[in-house]
């Protein structure tokens, strides 16, 4: 995975998309597109993610 690439995810049963901003050792800092509200209350739509949990996408 590299910076400003798409990845997807799945959070609480849903799967969601967003861009990685920032790579760490075993995980990724993310943009979430779209999304929950429970986001953006309490994550302010960035999320850290496991790289194991993420499956890039085709650009």
């Amino acid at each position: 995975m590299t910076i400003n690439s798409t990845i997807t995810f799945t959070w609480e049963g849903k799967v969601y998309a967003g861009k990685v901003e920032r790579e760490y050792e075993n995980s990724v800092l993310v943009q979430v597109t779209d999304p929950s509200e429970e986001m953006l209350e309490k994550f302010n739509d960035r999320m850290i993610i496991s790289k194991k949990k993420c499956q890039q996408t085709a650009d």
